[in-house]
């Protein structure tokens, strides 16, 4: 996805050639995952924080901390490892937040300046897909990398309606404990508080401008998009200029348990 697509295509098709196979490589190899950009050392990171005057917690289990705070309504930014390659936010420059809310796309575009009319995209349990999606045979490998549009189910549609399109669809990343074993704990510990193998993904960046890639991205855009909390690394960063006027009173107190 993307003009850079066409530099990796072009050179998986001259190594085909090369390689003078007829294909069984590319059938039974296949990539697990594209965290391929920087990642930066925990003191550069530090550094980055208490440049722009923020106080920041460590926290050892900071996915635990993250669903809590998803769970009661809040959006946090995550900045952790190695950046993902291409056009889509896939969790470690992401912003997340719950999907029951189902005017999110409304405000949450107002506040990171942002005048798209699709809703936001969901990253979703791989073990929970099923329940979520329709006809999801045969396209889990790209469903991964948040390629793919799939008709939701009628569970989806009531339970996490800020990712469903007006047509009925979302275009999820579904999520596996070997690619990303940190991003998966969250949602493994979101679902455990609310029942929901669901969260938003949408990118870390502010409007017209490329995914965050540094620590000192990470905060700048924190500091000008007004969010709840930035999650870098094993730092938890608090907003306290957040206004809670600028989101509906159901984002604000959602607390579900849709375990069926």
């Amino acid at each position: 996805m993307g003009d850079e697509g066409l530099a990796v295509g072009a050179a998986l098709l001259k190594s085909f050639d090369l390689c003078k196979q007829d294909g069984s490589l590319f059938e039974t190899d296949q990539i697990e995952n594209v965290y391929w950009g920087p990642e930066y050392a925990e003191h550069e990171i530090e550094r980055a924080v208490s440049a722009q005057g923020y106080a920041a917690e460590y926290h050892e289990n900071i996915e635990e901390q993250i669903a809590r705070l998803l769970a009661t309504g809040k959006i946090v930014a995550r900045f952790n490892g190695r950046m993902e390659y291409g056009p889509r936010a896939l969790g470690n420059r992401s912003i997340l937040y719950q999907t029951t809310d189902k005017t999110v796309n409304d405000w949450l575009n107002k506040r990171l300046k942002r005048t798209e009319f699709m809703p936001f995209a969901p990253v979703t349990l791989s073990e929970y897909s099923e329940q979520c999606y329709k006809n999801t045979g045969g396209a889990e490998s790209p469903a991964h990398f948040m390629t793919v549009t799939f008709d939701c189910t009628d569970w989806m549609k009531k339970h996490c309606p800020a990712v469903v399109h007006i047509d009925g669809t979302a275009r999820p990343q579904i999520i596996r404990k070997t690619t990303n074993p940190s991003y998966y704990r969250i949602l493994e510990e979101y679902r455990k508080i609310t029942g929901l193998s669901s969260i938003i993904n949408t990118s870390f960046n502010m409007h017209e401008e490329p995914i965050v890639c540094s620590p000192q991205d990470a905060v700048r855009a924190f500091k000008e998009s007004n969010l709840d909390y930035l999650a870098i690394g094993n730092y938890l960063v608090k907003n306290l200029a957040i206004r809670i006027s600028d989101r509906s009173e159901t984002a604000r107190t959602t607390h579900v348990n849709a375990v069926l």
